[in-house]
């Protein structure tokens, strides 16, 4: 698992200020750069939630990774802003995914570990379960299947039932 301080220690490095901000209801984290200062928001409410704190922490942290430009919202955005906002929402959503749930790392999990739940996996991970159907959601459109040891493979093309497929002999 991917330590807090992990995530705490590339703000330090990359000179990303952090701070607990009373954001409105829906929104739980906000980046920002205003051409001196890259900054962080994060709802003040999430605060105590170390799961949800990791991963808004985590995808706001992509963005600072994957993003070039002004990424906010506007109350009036033709289709094609809106797709290119949330383009850059998936990409930095991928990121934070990948970073506190490797694939690799996931897929290691599954195979040593007798793990029957999403809800086991999110604890072992320390992150939300919706944030871990993500994951499987972004592997799934890599490929459906993949490879656990010579003899098991886990499925993700029907998700959000996950499979770990076993030929039988």
């Amino acid at each position: 698992m991917v330590e807090t301080e992990e995530l705490e220690s590339i703000l330090t490095k990359c000179c990303i200020i952090k701070k607990y901000a009373p954001l409105p209801a829906p929104v739980l984290g906000y980046y920002n750069y205003d051409g001196d200062y890259y900054i962080i928001l994060i709802n003040e409410h999430i605060k105590n939630d170390t799961r949800l704190y990791r991963a808004v922490l985590a995808e706001e942290i992509g963005h600072y990774m994957t993003t070039i430009g002004d990424i906010t919202p506007r109350r009036y955005m033709c289709d094609s802003e809106r797709i290119m906002l949330d383009k850059k929402e998936l990409h930095a959503l991928r990121w934070a995914t990948e970073f506190l749930m490797p694939t690799k790392n996931l897929i290691k999990t599954i195979r040593d570990r007798n793990v029957s739940s999403y809800e086991e996996l999110a604890d072992i991970f320390l992150v939300p379960e919706d944030f871990l159907m993500q994951k499987f959601n972004f592997m799934a459109k890599e490929r459906p299947a993949w490879k656990l040891d010579d003899k098991r493979s886990l499925v993700l093309s029907s998700l959000p039932s996950i499979f770990i497929y076993e030929p039988v002999e």
